[in-house]
């Protein structure tokens, strides 16, 4: 587990993980369901971001260089493009989709598994068939291993 979280201080230019993280990561890698309720600025964020760096470092797929995938529902598009902006400049392959995506190749790329985090509104993952088909296809069923929701406090109704 220390290797995982030396790849995770790594990747995020970090010096220390603060314990919640820690204990938060820890059991996401047992495959534990984890619950994270903490005021803003606390680093919930860092916890699933950087989860697919400690899953893929102590359980890693049997596939060649398959990475795990995330999937990120928030309900705020501001946020979701910020911190896909900020995840694509530490190296990390991310997406987000919503209902008027615009570009084919970002489809393309999320729907084939391409991505190690996908972030997304509620609208987005329920409004067409395509993403709803995005999760049962074989890279999201082989490589799916975490869900989380951000901004939960957000979110009126699915």
């Amino acid at each position: 587990m220390n290797l995982a979280f030396e790849r995770v201080l790594e990747y995020f230019k970090l010096q220390n993980l603060k314990d919640s993280q820690r204990e938060a990561l820890q059991n996401l890698s047992k495959g534990q369901d984890v619950i994270v309720i903490q005021p803003t600025g606390s680093g919930k964020s860092l916890i699933f971001q950087s989860a697919l760096i400690v899953f893929d470092t102590v359980r890693p797929l049997p596939l060649s260089n398959a990475k795990s995938i995330t999937l990120v529902i928030s309900p705020l598009a501001s946020l979701m493009q910020d911190q896909v902006r900020y995840l694509k400049s530490v190296g990390i392959n991310a997406e987000f989709i919503r209902v008027e995506q615009e570009s084919e190749e970002a489809k393309q790329h999320v729907e084939r598994g391409e991505c190690q985090i996908v972030y997304g509104s509620p609208e987005a993952f329920l409004s067409t068939k395509r993403w709803q088909a995005m999760l049962s296809n074989d890279a999201y069923k082989k490589r799916l291993f975490l869900v989380a929701v951000d901004e939960a406090h957000c979110i009126s109704h699915w």
